[in-house]
Order: C-alpha cells, then structure tokens, then sequence
C-alpha cells in the first residue's frame, strides 16, 4: 500500500470512527499521549515508502533487567505502561520516562533502555516499518 493510500485509509477510519460515536459520546474520552515530527533527539520522523507495516510489542522488563544496544531504522514510538525506563542512547545523556510517558525513539542510532527500578517494567513499543524488514538491529 502507497502512502498515500495510508494517509487516505487512515483519514477514513477517523472520520468513521467520529461519525460513528460523535465528539459527545457519553463514557468515551481521548487523551493525547504523543503527537510529534522528531525524536527524542531531534531526528525528523521519516516513514517508509512502501509495503508499510505497523508492530506493536509489549515489553515486559524485570527489576535490572535491559533491552540491550541496539537501534530501530524506522520510526518507533514507546509509551510506558507500568515502571520507569532509563534509555542511555549513544551521544546523549540519559533520559528517563515514567508510567503515562511515551517518546519517540532514536533512529539509526545506538541506545538502551534499562529497568533500574524495583518493579516490573512494561512498555508499549509501535514501529512504523516496512513489511519483510526488521524493526530491531543488535550489534
């Protein structure tokens, strides 16, 4: 599916789903959580240009636990769930984001994140991707 066509499916579940529960629905509410063109260290977001596809994965990490290095060539969006993340990304200082927090991560760029709390880390991760191709790279 061309991007434009994503825009344009997009566009029409939107207004789908407004024309459908209306701006007043009773017991419905929105919040934004993330709305934004860069990451966390200010790269542009740039989406794939063909075969798009979205991955969701829930990421569950025990106290000292870690993802380990790695880095994302597609735009990926983290929102965490329960616990705090510590994300050391290469060049940069170090962030750390809570329960109700989500960022954008890096592009092409080295980081790791880290529970270094005493419970149970779990964060939602959505890659922008391409269809046949990773999301993840290791070392």
């Amino acid at each position: 599916m061309g991007r434009k066509a994503v825009i344009a499916f997009v566009t029409a579940v939107a207004i789908s789903f407004i024309g459908v529960t209306g701006l007043a629905q009773v017991g419905f509410r929105a919040t934004s959580v993330l709305q934004g063109t860069r990451t966390v260290i200010g790269q542009e977001i740039q989406f794939p240009l063909f075969r798009n596809q979205i991955t969701a994965l829930l990421v569950e990490i025990a106290p000292g636990g870690e993802t380990g290095r790695h880095q994302h060539p597609v735009p990926t969006l983290s929102y965490v769930l329960e616990g705090t993340v510590t994300v050391e990304i290469e060049g940069n200082p170090q962030s750390v984001y809570a329960a109700g927090q989500a960022f954008l991560e890096p592009v092409n760029t080295w980081h790791n994140g880290r529970n270094r709390g005493t419970t149970p880390l779990k964060l939602l991760v959505v890659f922008s991707g391409e269809e046949g191709k990773p999301n993840l790279v290791r070392p």
